[in-house]
């Protein structure tokens, strides 16, 4: 009598399926940091960028009991120093630490003390003065996208009082 041969085993195992997952995993999540975060993430990391280099430069002010400025334009912004002769002018660090320029698609609105404020580039004034006693000009800057006017459009808020103390998020409607 013939033994009849077993047959080979159809289908996978649980260790091979596993695997299988495991690199499919990985390769969706190299693919989503590839591929970077979206416009509201964007936006956020301008406003949070933002939002540190004016700390800084409030505690920079407080530390070396000097004034400092921001000059803000629609496409990005510099920190000033008030010099000896009374002059604002650039200051002589890391270019990345006194200025930056937004991306091309991302805009700035600038508010003083509740009014909008002129984003002209040719002026060397500062619109916002932090003082050596940690106050500074009332401000609201909110970053948005430059072709996005609709009212449903992604911002985010970088907001300082009179007191120095600084806000920011998403604005939401």
């Amino acid at each position: 009598m013939l033994v009849p041969m077993p047959r080979p085993p159809r289908g996978f195992t649980l260790f091979e399926v596993m695997v299988v997952l495991l690199l499919i995993g990985i390769m969706t999540s190299f693919a989503l940091l590839s591929v970077g975060g979206g416009p509201k993430e964007r936006l956020a990391e301008e406003g949070q960028r933002l939002a540190a280099l004016v700390e800084l430069q409030q505690q920079e002010a407080i530390l070396r009991s000097e004034l400092r400025g921001i000059r803000f334009s629609r496409t990005g912004y510099t920190i000033l120093s008030l010099s000896q002769q009374g002059q604002w002018q650039q200051l002589a660090a890391t270019i990345t630490l006194i200025q930056r320029e937004l991306p091309e698609d991302i805009v700035l609105r600038l508010w003083i003390d509740g009014r909008p404020a002129e984003l002209s580039s040719h002026e060397q004034q500062p619109q916002v003065v932090l003082l050596a006693s940690g106050e500074s000009t009332e401000f609201v800057a909110v970053l948005g996208f430059a072709n996005d006017q609709k009212p449903e459009a992604s911002l985010y808020r970088v907001a300082g009082d009179d007191l120095g103390r600084l806000t920011q998020g998403a604005v939401e409607r």
